[in-house]
């Protein structure tokens, strides 16, 4: 079996446990795309297991009728959208025209909804890794997490903080089954108590566009938390630090460090800056600000690197995973 087709054998696992089709014996799926996901389209439908599972329809999701994409839409058990936005030459902040004129369909379908945007070729990297895999290494985290005292972030670079375990809600575990979101590896939480000065090097996943803007960035955006608050930042990329202030300044909830997460999925190589979903389940830190209040945005801090311990036991070393 070739990577990319057990890729897509681990994508149809756990379709089968997502929430709006759990326990169907063969549910009407809708998959709706644009050209540039045809093969990987039509990978999914010829499958062995597609054949046996599950009643597949496919259509163009840029140039059907939108009157008949949202009949097909609200037809379907499951529906299944693969297209570009933030990669696109001139990306609108809403998505592509055809995505905004499906908006209402798509908010009343919600719970049997998935969106695969601007995930390119990167797709199969995101199902690459068994789910048995994806699946120990979450619960093997979140056991030892629940056990421990103290999370500690660092790096090279000097960045510190400390969260403290005890106070943590209860940890999410993403590892794809049973998900409204299917692409597998995480685990996060909240705390209120997150403090310390970090550096950050990484990519941003946000509706606003600070990925598409600044890319991996490098050269280190400082932040300093108190209380799980931001309170100041510093860094030499130009123009970064006026934008991420004024994004802070919109909203007192920006400030706020909303979600605290761990990426697992080890087929996530590297961080691309495509504003893309699978970017976040990257192995390592990422901190989710904003999205706490009305009118606020959530942005998150994907990590390119920095080690994690427990109790000052290394869970992670920066690249891999460790003592679990």
């Amino acid at each position: 079996m070739t990577e990319q087709s057990s890729a897509i054998e681990h994508f149809l696992y756990y379709l089968h446990h997502h929430p709006a089709v759990a326990g169907m014996p063969s549910p009407n799926v809708l998959l709706a795309h644009t050209e540039a996901y045809s093969a990987t389209v039509g990978a999914i439908v010829e499958s062995p297991t597609a054949r046996d599972s599950f009643h597949f329809s496919t259509m163009p999701l840029d140039s059907s009728p939108i009157e008949e994409l949202a009949q097909a839409i609200t037809r379907a058990d499951l529906y299944v959208l693969f297209y570009d936005a933030s990669t696109l030459p001139n990306p609108s902040a809403e998505g592509p025209a055809y995505i905004r004129s499906l908006q209402t369909v798509m908010s009343e379908q919600w719970k049997k909804s998935l969106l695969f945007k601007d995930y390119g070729l990167y797709f199969y990297d995101t199902f690459s890794i068994k789910p048995e895999r994806i699946a120990h290494l979450n619960a093997a985290l979140i056991d030892t997490m629940n056990q421990g005292q103290t999370l500690t972030f660092s790096d090279a670079r000097g960045s510190h903080f400390d969260a403290p375990l005890r106070e943590l809600k209860k940890w999410t575990n993403i590892n794809g089954v049973g998900n409204y979101d299917l692409a597998p590896g995480e685990i996060a939480t909240h705390s209120d108590s997150i403090n310390g000065q970090v550096k950050f090097v990484g990519t941003f996943l946000s509706t606003i566009p600070f990925a598409r803007k600044y890319g991996v960035i490098d050269s280190p955006l400082e932040l300093w938390i108190e209380d799980s608050t931001i309170t100041r930042v510093a860094t030499q990329v130009p123009g970064l630090e006026k934008d991420f202030n004024k994004y802070l300044d919109a909203n007192p909830s920006n400030r706020r460090v909303e979600e605290l997460g761990i990426g697992t999925n080890e087929g996530v190589r590297q961080l691309y800056a495509r504003n893309a979903g699978f970017e976040e389940r990257h192995c390592g830190l990422h901190l989710g600000l904003g999205g706490g209040a009305k009118g606020s945005h959530h942005l998150d801090l994907i990590f390119n690197d920095g080690a994690l311990a427990v109790d000052r036991r290394v869970v992670f070393d920066g690249t891999q995973y460790v003592n679990l």
